[in-house]
C-alpha cells in the first residue's frame, strides 16, 4: 500500500470515528457501576415489571455487574404500559396513530432494607401509526414499540440510578 493510500485510509477512519462520536456512539466501558451498587439485583412488580426488570438486568450484565444475593436491590414497582389513540381518520373514523406510555416507579435498597435511592417515577412515551392496509404489520409495530419502550425505560432507570449522587457518596 502506498503512502498516499495509507494517508487516505487514516483520514477516512478518523472521519468515521469523529462522525460516530458526534452521533452519540460510545464504546461500552463496564466501569460505570459505582462500588456501592456492585452486585445489584433487579426485581419488577406490575404487568410490565418483569419484562422491564429483565432488560435492566441484561444492561447491568453488559456493564460487568454480576448480581449477588447480598448486593443492593433495584425495585421496579407498578410498571405498566398504557395506550391511547392520538389520531383518528376523519373519513373512516379508524384510529391512525397511538401513543404508548411506560409507567413505573423505582428505588434502590441495600441488604438491610435501607433506602439508597428514594423512589422515582419513570414515564417513557412512543407513538406509532396504524396502517389499515396491513393490520399484521401493526401487531409487529406494537411489539417493536413495546420493546423500544422497555429499552428506553431501562436505559433511563440505569442512567438515573448510576449517576445519582445518593448512590455515589460513600455510606457510613
Amino acid at each position: 500500500m502506498s503512502w498516499l493510500h495509507q494517508r487516505w485510509a487514516y483520514w477516512l477512519i478518523s472521519l468515521l470515528f469523529l462522525a460516530l462520536a458526534g452521533c452519540g456512539f460510545h464504546l461500552q466501558t463496564g466501569a460505570s457501576i459505582p462500588p456501592s451498587l456492585q452486585g445489584m439485583r433487579v426485581s419488577g412488580i406490575g404487568p410490565s415489571g418483569g419484562a422491564l426488570a429483565q432488560v435492566v438486568h441484561r444492561e447491568l450484565q453488559k456493564n460487568g455487574n454480576i448480581a449477588s444475593s447480598n448486593g443492593p436491590l433495584l425495585l421496579i414497582d407498578n410498571a405498566y404500559v398504557s395506550q391511547r389513540i392520538i389520531s383518528i381518520s376523519p373519513s373512516s373514523g379508524a384510529a391512525l396513530e397511538f401513543l404508548d406510555t411506560l409507567h413505573a416507579q423505582f428505588y434502590v435498597i441495600n441488604q438491610q432494607k435501607k433506602v439508597l435511592l428514594p423512589a422515582q417515577s419513570l414515564l417513557v412515551e412512543n407513538s406509532f401509526s396504524y396502517n389499515s392496509g396491513n393490520p399484521l404489520a401493526t401487531n409487529e409495530q406494537q411489539i417493536r414499540v413495546e420493546r423500544l419502550l422497555m429499552d428506553q425505560g431501562a436505559r433511563q432507570i440505569l442512567r438515573r440510578v448510576l449517576n445519582s449522587p445518593a448512590v455515589r457518596q460513600p455510606r457510613d
